[in-house]
């Protein structure tokens, strides 16, 4: 019975605590005059950790569709913010992605901002609800790749 009630939930807690974050980040991002979304942020941050990165590997990492990371993509290089680097591999051209030296100063100006919401979200949590809580989450989505 208790179970039955937990299986009902665990989605709508996801997904209701998921678009709170968003909210707050784009409300943030808003007040703040950062100039892009938090969604472009995170590719931003990717890229910071990757020296280059294809298209279809910004993809995977962030569960991006192809058409809005090309969309997305598009906008930040527009902006000056990442350029696309032409390479061969397996004697194939493909376009590479890297954030400039723009985009970094811009990441990192945006960063302490976010590091300080995510402090906001997460008052109150202890590590060890953290654990179960990234544990739970990992545990869903590894069950659903297993699925696939």
């Amino acid at each position: 019975m208790l179970e039955d009630i937990f299986t009902k939930l665990i989605g709508n807690a996801i997904v209701a605590s998921g678009r709170s974050i968003k909210v707050h980040n784009i409300e943030m991002f808003a007040k703040n005059n950062f100039e892009i979304t938090p969604e472009q942020y995170v590719i931003l941050s990717v890229l910071n950790q990757d020296t280059l990165l294809h298209q279809s590997e910004l993809c995977h990492k962030l569960y991006k569709d192809k058409s809005n990371m090309t969309r997305i993509l598009s906008v930040l290089e527009k902006r000056g913010l990442i350029v696309k680097i032409r390479q061969t591999e397996n004697k194939k051209p493909v376009n590479k992605i890297k954030i400039t030296e723009k985009g970094k100063t811009l990441r990192d100006k945006i960063s302490p901002y976010m590091e300080k919401s995510r402090k906001k979200y997460l008052n109150g949590i202890s590590n060890d609800d953290m654990y179960v809580c990234i544990k739970v989450l990992s545990q869903i989505q590894e069950n659903l790749i297993k699925r696939e």
